[in-house]
């Protein structure tokens, strides 16, 4: 699995897409070796907290397009099925997951910081959903998590035309959370997730609430988060955090 590496480090896993010389373009050999990270890090209880970035001077420029050369409409099918597979697992996994967007994230890299729970990119990035320019659409994602993420009108104008936006954009319309410079990227990502890995098991059961609250209707995802704030009171960590208010001292949090 040599075009994705895998790094732990103090119960924070930094998953590197390695195909620099094709600005990390989304082969489906990539897509798998990518998806074999992603489940190994998920199976580890001693993982807290993940990283996605990309090798060089891209994070993901977008899908490897002279694959999809000579696809059949089965070919297309079976393609966006695969990506979407591997981007909901990363939306679903136990963790929470960490974008860390150096350069280019275009197209399919783009898809893949959309799914990440949260993203933060250097001040040199761009972004966009280019699909429009080889007249096809986004196949991995964005058609529904971009909206989500920044309202239909801007989506749509972006998924539209095929638009290209600096960092800046990016944060203002709420597609990033941060824009930090590069020399400072791995190390803000580093310190934000190491913030998250230290945090108790409950950050678990509140990115289920979150990102369940998305496919109920309101009164039902309210009976859904308030099952999982039940849960909560079913780990050590909500005993260790009320108890160390009370006592007047910094709580000590295992993740279980």
């Amino acid at each position: 699995m040599d075009t994705v590496k895998l790094d732990i480090r103090d119960r924070i896993a930094v998953i590197t897409i390695n195909r620099p010389e094709k600005r990390n373009a989304l082969s489906l050999e990539v897509r798998e070796d990518l998806y074999q990270r992603l489940k190994e890090v998920d199976s580890r209880e001693d993982i807290r907290a993940a990283i996605i970035t990309g090798a060089g001077e891209a994070f993901v420029a977008g899908a490897d397009i002279a694959s999809m050369k000579d696809y059949t409409v089965e070919d297309a099918l079976e393609a966006s099925r695969n990506g979407s597979r591997i981007f909901s697992f990363i939306e679903n996994m136990k963790i929470p997951v960490i974008a860390a967007i150096n350069g280019w994230a275009l197209g399919g890299g783009c898809e893949l910081a959309l799914a990440c729970d949260i993203r933060i990119c250097s001040d040199d990035a761009r972004f966009g959903q280019t699909e429009v320019k080889i007249g096809i659409i986004p196949g991995y994602g964005a058609n529904i998590r971009l909206p989500r993420l920044i309202g239909a009108g801007k989506a749509k104008e972006l998924i539209y035309t095929g638009r290209i936006i600096d960092a800046a954009e990016a944060e203002r319309i709420g597609l990033v959370n941060s824009v930090v410079s590069k020399e400072d990227l791995m190390d803000e990502a580093i310190k934000l997730a190491g913030r998250i890995s230290k945090g108790p098991a409950s950050i678990n059961l509140a990115k289920q609430a979150i990102n369940k609250a998305f496919d109920l209707e309101m009164n039902d995802a309210l009976e859904f988060s308030s099952k999982l704030y039940g849960d909560v009171y079913n780990t050590r960590d909500s005993r260790e955090g009320i108890n160390a208010f009370l006592e007047k001292r910094k709580p000590e949090f295992t993740g279980k």
